[in-house]
């Protein structure tokens, strides 16, 4: 059985009482009396459902995108007002002469002067060979104990 709905111009002492009877006698849950007047003060509380017979549903979304076609093409004309088109500047650059930027003089070309091929002695190192060390070897001594059992 569904919850009751406190009725039009009913007051919350009213409705507490019809509802609390209502809870009272509902035999599917055992709720605890500060449930129950919770329960029933958020049913008043709450604001008051239409019945279907009476809801409307209405459709924005077809509004909600002309809407925001609308704003883009408004976004869109107020970008193409600011943008301005930049002058075009021609510059011509005529070379000039400095002390930075004057030709250097041309330089006279020096005599090719060849170098006599000195030969240098192989030498080979000596072998040595590193002395052969052994490591140490660990005994180990393994005793086996035997428990004696006493008699």
């Amino acid at each position: 059985m569904p919850m009751p709905q406190p009725k039009d111009n009913e007051k919350q002492n009213d409705y507490m009482g019809r509802c609390m009877d209502f809870l009272s006698k509902e035999e599917r849950t055992n709720r605890p009396q500060k449930q129950k007047v919770a329960i029933c003060l958020n049913t008043f509380n709450a604001p008051k459902k239409k019945t279907k017979g009476h809801s409307v549903e209405i459709d924005f979304s077809d509004k909600i995108k002309e809407m925001k076609e609308k704003k883009a093409q408004e976004l869109a004309k107020q970008e193409e007002a600011l943008k301005v088109e930049e002058p075009k500047v021609e510059v011509k650059v005529e070379p000039t002469h400095n002390a930075v930027t004057a030709p250097a003089e041309p330089v006279a070309e020096a005599p090719i002067v060849e170098t006599p091929k000195v030969e240098t002695p192989v030498v080979e190192a000596p072998k040595v060979e590193a002395p052969k060390v052994e490591a140490p070897v660990a005994e180990v001594k393994i005793e086996e104990k035997k428990d004696e059992q006493k008699s």
